[in-house]
């Protein structure tokens, strides 16, 4: 039986779980979206959360891993087969953008937003037994701070960032394009 037969994602009253003949391998998944939805993420974030554990909990099936024996070298592993995998019915491994891109690859922002989910899912692990050892590496702060942020009058109103991951993809920076004068005028 194949990972995709053997579990998958399905709504339930509100929010969504693994179901399927190896969903209770991974109950702290279902428990950990019940638990985003008790914090009252979106719907919708939930889902995409939800399929974004999907595919890494079908990953750890076909290397035959268990949840709990989840390392920072599993997850690399996991970031290198994310990288690798090819997106069925997209274009073949010969398009590539004006960028220089394949075409037939995930987006750095879908490999970074699964790998935040299962950071989550490590995370409320670790609330619910302090013991558990969070395999995402902890990594700098989100954002740098400006020396007037650091001390002074108002340092009580800066707000404390979380570290980031340092398990993250580059995402590539988008800069804005100038509309022509003819395209404001249509």
């Amino acid at each position: 039986m194949s990972s995709e037969q053997g579990l998958r994602l399905t709504q339930s009253g509100e929010g969504w779980e693994l179901a399927g003949p190896d969903a209770s391998r991974f109950e702290l998944v279902n428990e950990y979206l019940s638990h985003l939805l008790d914090r009252n993420y979106s719907p919708a974030t939930v889902r995409a959360y939800g399929y974004d554990l999907l595919a890494f909990c079908r990953w750890l099936i076909d290397q035959a891993n268990a949840l709990d024996t989840v390392t920072t070298d599993t997850l690399l592993g996991y970031l290198r087969a994310c990288r690798e995998a090819t997106i069925p019915g997209r274009a073949g491994p010969n398009v590539v953008s004006m960028t220089g891109q394949r075409l037939d690859r995930y987006a750095a922002t879908t490999i970074n937003r699964r790998l935040a989910a299962i950071s989550g899912l490590f995370t409320f692990a670790g609330l619910r037994d302090p013991d558990a050892k969070n395999p995402v590496p902890r990594g700098r702060e989100a954002r740098w701070l400006a020396s007037g942020e650091k001390s002074g009058m108002l340092a009580h109103t800066r707000r404390r960032h979380q570290p980031r991951s340092a398990l993250r993809l580059r995402e590539p920076k988008k800069l804005p394009v100038a509309l022509s004068t003819a395209t404001r005028r249509s």
